[in-house]
C-alpha cells in the first residue's frame, strides 16, 4: 500500500507494517500509524498517520533511555492490546524535538503501548502518577518517581496486568 508522508513523500508499506491504534492518540484524529525508521535518526523513529499526510510523531524506545522503568497496565489495556499472559510489549515514548539536545525531551505519562505481534497500539495516560510530560532526554537524568516504577529490572518484553 502506499502511505502520502508531509516529510518522506510517498512511501510504499506493506499492510502487515500497519500499527491500529483504535483510541488514536490523544487529541489527534487517526487510527492506523506505521513506524518509519529513516536513516541517520538513531534511536527514534516516525509514527506516521497512514491516512492523514502531516500527522506524525517522533518515538523512541522507553527502554533505550529509561531500562529500570516499568509500566504497569491495567487487565483491561492488556486485552485491548490482545496481550496474552506472557505478552510481549514494547513502550513509545513521543518526543519533542528541539534543535539544541538539551531541549529534547520525552512524555513519560502518556506513553503508547505497542504489541508488536498483533500490530496494536494504544495510548496509556497515567493520572495521578508523578511521570512528567517533558522529560529531558540529554541533561542528567533525575530519578523519575511514580507507583509504577520498580527499582528492578523488568524482564523484556513483559508485561502484567495492574
Amino acid at each position: 500500500m502506499q502511505v502520502q508522508t508531509a516529510r518522506f513523500g510517498a512511501l510504499e508499506i506493506e499492510e502487515s507494517k500497519v500499527v491500529e491504534m483504535p483510541q488514536g492518540m490523544l487529541g489527534f484524529a487517526g487510527t492506523r500509524f506505521v513506524l518509519l525508521t529513516p536513516p541517520n535518526l538513531g534511536p527514534f523513529c516516525w509514527l506516521q498517520s497512514v491516512g492523514q499526510p502531516e500527522l506524525a510523531f517522533v518515538v523512541t524506545d522507553a527502554k533505550h533511555w529509561f531500562p529500570r522503568m516499568e509500566f504497569r497496565l491495567t487487565a483491561e489495556e492488556c486485552s485491548s492490546l490482545e496481550l496474552g499472559e506472557a505478552g510481549a510489549v514494547v513502550f513509545l515514548l513521543v518526543v519533542t524535538m528541539a534543535k539544541d539536545p538539551k531541549q529534547i525531551t520525552a512524555n513519560l505519562r502518556g506513553p503508547i503501548a505497542l504489541n508488536p505481534e498483533r500490530q496494536i497500539a494504544r495510548q496509556i495516560v497515567f493520572e495521578g502518577e508523578t511521570y512528567p510530560t517533558r522529560q529531558p532526554l540529554f541533561a542528567p537524568q533525575e530519578s523519575v518517581k511514580g507507583g509504577r516504577r520498580s527499582g528492578k529490572k523488568p524482564a523484556p518484553g513483559a508485561v502484567q496486568p495492574a
